[in-house]
């Protein structure tokens, strides 16, 4: 899918119908590339369905772009309909189709086609959406463009995920487009891996580096350095258990070749379980509390089963993005010689601050429509109860303070706090606070200096609160599967603070996905369940330790009020430096990585 001089064709999207396609991959999102656009036209390549065997051969499409290479090829009339486009009828079986479009949740049949070619003028098309309704075999969206595609270079981390490193290294191995992949094996598990050893002899464009774990930004840095060997590659940063289809890193590249301002492309993030359920689109941190938010309308995972275009109203930007998550972030040639690496975070915010610094420096972050990469979902347990819950809050207070000298982000802090508190969740007030510790302590006590040991210590305090508040669901009540209603569970939670302790007896039961404030607000006690969680895995809410700890986070929290400005004049110096190839050089070589430690070259 490469364009040069000698080919001005330019594909947009591809299309083969299929066991698991859906009109998320068909459907053509208008308002998203008339951006790169403009008013220019583009040409749809029809196949139907009718009078195949069913096979769902993707060159189908790629023959039907070839057919308009050239005026007069066989079987093609011109047409110019009311609309103003032209098309190319005169398909052999003669069957209809119908040009669908969408906007503002409406849907309008625009006109029939038959199998073919057929152009459609932007500048005459104001919705969001357009796709080919009817028995589809085959669709490609091109124009006549002539953009040279950048090869891309795959930047992976692994931490002993070794099936999954393989299966990954090797898909993107097989994809085109693909210059090479560089595995950063933070696990020493891959070396002697035989599936790896197996992948090395037949895809010499692998690379492995290993060093020890230095969480993801340790694992994307490395390969980001890496990367720069060769400078005019487009770089992709992708979890190891992450799959995006070429189709998707295609699209991806040929928007990023069209854009006249240099474009971070994202991608939406799918539930691997779920192939269609559409967990986050285009985010946005925002600059009052330094909080993600949605920069559209998914606020929350959305099933596509069923749906089409009419019904994505939810995905019309409410804003801009200024960050994309690094389950799949494409970054244009370049990108990396002039931003620098990641914040040496471990994990959590390295995306958000490096989008926020692209941002600064005049670069536009899309996320782009119909492309989509299929990952295991995050659950509410794992991300809050867990040692991860201590870096991202400690993370998120140092890139406030590097990037703006307003408070905001302190009440967020403390409103969010009082919520843990009053709702049981313990644990998850003293991993923040103790990541409030770390941030007070300055960045010259850990930034770019506790990458070894990050995860380490959070797991320490997970561990001593459990032994040190240690409960067994079944020493507990019966529990009751629905929470409480709101209104006499914030009032059992505010007496609970002015009350002795005493045995449970209202205990809730919510599973991994529904653990959230709102759902164990006013219980005694509540038990997690689902798949990852121990069995029985049980927290115990009482007023004494709900006290200690609201005490202990409002003196913090006053502690970060009055030291704001101090705080921000040193993250604000500190964090770049932190950034540099010198200083990552630096760490690496402290934490025993050298280039002597890479493999497969």
């Amino acid at each position: 899918m490469s364009s040069g001089p000698h080919a001005p064709t330019l594909t947009l999207a591809t299309f083969s119908a299929g066991e698991r396609a859906s009109l998320w991959e068909q459907a053509f999102p208008v308002a998203a590339w008339r951006t790169v656009l403009g008013a220019g036209t583009v040409t749809v390549h029809v196949n139907s369905g009718s009078g195949s065997t069913g096979s769902t051969d993707a060159t189908d499409a790629t023959d039907a772009t070839d057919a308009t290479d050239g005026e007069g090829s066989a079987g093609s009339t011109d047409s110019t309909d009311s609309t103003g486009s032209t098309g190319s009828t005169g398909s052999a079986d003669g069957a209809v189709l119908v040009l669908m479009g969408s906007r503002d949740g409406r849907r309008e049949a625009l006109r029939p086609l038959t199998a073919g070619s057929h152009e459609i003028c932007l500048a005459r098309e104001e919705h969001d959406w357009l796709w080919i309704d009817g028995d589809v075999r085959t669709v490609a969206w091109t124009v006549e463009r002539s953009v040279e595609l950048a090869p891309v270079t795959v930047v992976m981390p692994t931490f002993r995920r070794e099936e999954d490193a393989v299966a990954q290294a090797g898909r993107f191995a097989q994809m085109e487009c693909v210059h090479q992949v560089i595995v950063v094996d933070q696990g020493g598990s891959l070396a002697e891996h035989p599936g790896y050893l197996a992948l090395q002899e037949s895809a010499p464009g692998v690379r492995l580096i290993s060093q020890p774990n230095l969480g993801g930004s340790g694992g994307y840095a490395r390969g980001m350095l890496c990367s720069q060997e060769f400078p005019e590659d487009s770089v992709l940063l992708s979890d190891d258990d992450a799959v995006i289809s070429e189709e998707s890193l295609l699209r991806m590249a040929t928007y990023q070749a069209l854009a006249a301002q240099p474009t971070i492309l994202g991608t939406p993030l799918f539930s691997a379980q779920e192939p269609l359920r559409l967990i986050a689109l285009s985010e946005a941190v925002r600059a009052n509390d330094f909080q993600w938010h949605a920069a559209d309308g998914v606020r929350a995972p959305v099933d596509l089963t069923g749906t089409s275009p009419e019904d994505w109203d939810f995905l019309r930007p409410r804003g801009e993005a200024n960050y994309t998550g690094w389950w799949a972030t494409l970054f244009p040639p370049g990108t990396v010689a002039e931003l620098g690496l990641p914040a040496p975070f471990f994990l959590k915010w390295d995306d958000a601050e490096y989008g926020l610094r692209a941002t600064r420096r005049g670069y536009r972050h899309v996320v782009l429509p119909g492309t989509s990469v299929h990952h295991p979902p995050w659950d509410a347990y794992r991300t809050q109860m867990s040692w991860t819950s201590r870096v991202l809050h400690r993370n998120r207070l140092a890139t406030a303070a590097a990037y703006s000298p307003r408070r905001g982000v302190i009440l967020s802090s403390l409103v969010h706090q009082c919520k843990h508190i009053l709702s049981g969740h313990h644990l998850t007030a003293a991993l923040w606070d103790d990541g409030i510790e770390g941030f007070l302590a300055g960045p010259s006590a850990w930034l770019g200096h506790d990458l070894e040991r990050a995860r380490a210590e959070g797991q320490e305090i997970v561990t001593r609160w459990h032994e040190d508040h240690p409960v067994a669901a079944s020493e507990l009540p019966p529990a009751r599967r629905a929470p409480l209603p709101f209104v006499p569970a914030v009032l059992r939670a505010a007496l609970r603070l002015v009350t002795p302790d005493r045995a449970p007896r209202v205990v809730v039961e919510v599973t991994a996905e529904e653990l959230h404030w709102h759902t164990t607000m006013g219980a005694d006690a509540f038990v997690v369940t689902g798949a990852g969680v121990p069995d029985g895995t049980a927290h115990l809410v009482q007023g004494s330790t709900a006290r200690s700890l609201l005490l202990g986070t409002l003196r913090r929290h006053l502690r970060m009020a009055l030291r704001w400005s101090s705080l921000h004049r040193r993250y604000e110096r500190d964090l770049p430096r932190a950034t540099t190839e010198r200083a990552w050089s630096a760490l690496f070589d402290r934490a025993g990585s050298s280039p002597e430690a890479e493999r497969g070259r």
